[in-house]
């Protein structure tokens, strides 16, 4: 019989593999509707899986590493140089004239000490 340990960690990583492939058919869904209800279960899907997580932070069965803010903006830099990268490739293999970047993604921070995603346009 499995330990109640054992029981949430499965369950952990299934809510992991079940979001996957909801985020893949919202993505991938071309009806607004279907679209939209992929994405009420999956948001449903995140709050199971925030549920067992923290009931395993808890227990100290799954201890998250608390990120560096350092690091944080350091991910942040490289990943938005690498969409521009490819936006730029994109637009000089189409022609297309490339749009306000800072407009259409606007950028993302984290506020320090809080861990708490910050949108400078709110």
């Amino acid at each position: 019989m499995l330990e109640e340990k054992d029981r949430l960690t499965d369950s952990l990583v299934m809510e992991k593999y079940i979001a996957d492939g909801y985020n893949t058919a919202a993505i991938e869904a071309s009806n607004p509707q279907l679209k939209e209800a992929f994405i009420n279960v999956l948001r449903d899907e995140y709050l199971i899986q925030h549920e067992i997580f923290n009931e395993m932070n808890n227990r100290g069965w799954y201890q998250a590493k608390t990120a560096n803010i350092n690091d944080i903006n350091q991910n942040l830099n490289k990943w938005g140089q690498e969409l521009q990268r490819v936006q730029t490739t994109a637009y000089q293999r189409t022609g297309a004239q490339p749009g306000n970047y800072q407009a259409v993604f606007p950028k993302y921070g984290f506020q320090s000490g809080t861990g708490a995603p910050q949108n400078p346009l709110t």
